[in-house]
């Protein structure tokens, strides 16, 4: 009976050792996942080729888009850049530049603009990572603490197993 109450606890133990790791695995996944993503979007320009190469982003990457687009497109009080952009072109329209310039400072203004939407979005990425190293650091923890377990069931199996052994006292 006692055989199968340590079977029974290791196979749990084990179980639950192969689950946590598995857990470890999927959050370095999600976090070199996270680093790729971040890299991608660093200097606020993304493109097809790196969308198509990192496919498991792919909703992160539309968010981005579409966070760009609004903060763009939003005025300086609605948390966007558009008053500021929107001035800027204004003055240098007022000061008659050639359509050449106009085209090169409407350029500088979108990869600044972009920049500083890469800049508040990784933020969130941070964020998200510090959640990430939260939940590994707390997997980590039960991960140890159910080895520790495991190796506690395996050494009582063996004492019990020692001890229901006879002995041999010798010949007399």
């Amino acid at each position: 009976m006692g055989y199968a109450l340590f079977a029974n606890r290791k196979i749990y133990y084990t179980n639950l050792i192969f689950t946590l790791q598995q857990k470890l695995d999927n959050i370095s996944q999600q976090k070199r996942s996270l680093l790729n993503f971040s890299a991608n979007i660093s200097d606020g320009i993304v493109t097809v080729d790196e969308i198509a190469s990192d496919a498991t982003n792919f909703g992160n990457y539309s968010e981005f888009l579409a966070g760009a687009d609004s903060y763009a497109t939003l005025t300086d009080d609605e948390g966007g850049s558009s008053t500021t952009t929107g001035a800027i072109t204004e003055m240098a329209i007022n000061q008659n530049y050639s359509e050449e310039n106009l085209q090169a400072i409407a350029e500088m203004i979108n990869k600044s603009v972009n920049e500083a939407y890469s800049r508040q979005y990784a933020k969130k990425l941070e964020a998200a990572e510090n959640d990430l190293d939260m939940q590994q650091k707390k997997i980590e923890t039960q991960l140890t603490a159910a080895q520790q377990q495991l190796q506690a069931i395996e050494q009582a199996e063996g004492n019990a197993i020692t001890s229901a052994t006879p002995k041999y006292a010798g010949l007399a």
